[in-house]
């Protein structure tokens, strides 16, 4: 289980998740992670967060958004919700990285999720069908695939 100060990252992307406040500091209230693109491009397909609310505020950097079908982007201290149940994604518009807050209300096992995805993503191409689909199903509470 991740720790406060430990990072993981994606061996494709290059995204680096840094947990700040974990589920264990904050009684399951809050996941706090820092996120890093350090290049751009989409970060994951379009998906629902069944029973949590995601917050981003940009601390470097531009980050873009789609949340409800809106796209926008923001910089520095700009903040984007994401509500419960909210199709969106996120991305990296730029060639400059991009950091953000990230924070996740009820944390669920949102952090374990990051942990297990990241160590089945191989470093080019996209992951194992029948791993990633067997994940997705263990964490239904925390991610859920949208599709239109």
């Amino acid at each position: 289980m991740a720790r406060a100060g430990q990072s993981v990252e994606n061996p494709a992307t290059g995204e680096r998740v840094t947990f700040v406040k974990t589920a264990a500091d904050t009684g399951g209230e809050l996941l706090v992670l820092e996120l890093e693109w350090p290049r751009p491009g989409e970060r994951a397909p379009e998906h629902v967060h069944p029973e949590a609310e995601e917050r981003y505020e940009v601390v470097e950097g531009t980050g873009a958004f789609r949340v409800g079908g809106e796209e926008r982007t923001a910089g520095p201290g700009e903040v984007v919700i994401v509500p419960p149940g909210t199709p969106h994604f996120a991305w990296n518009p730029t060639d400059q990285p991009v950091r953000l807050k990230v924070e996740f209300r009820p944390a669920l096992r949102w952090e374990e999720f990051v942990e297990r995805l990241f160590a089945l993503t191989p470093v080019t191409g996209p992951p194992d069908r029948a791993r990633l689909a067997a994940l997705l199903r263990e964490f239904r509470r925390e991610i859920a695939p949208f599709a239109r």
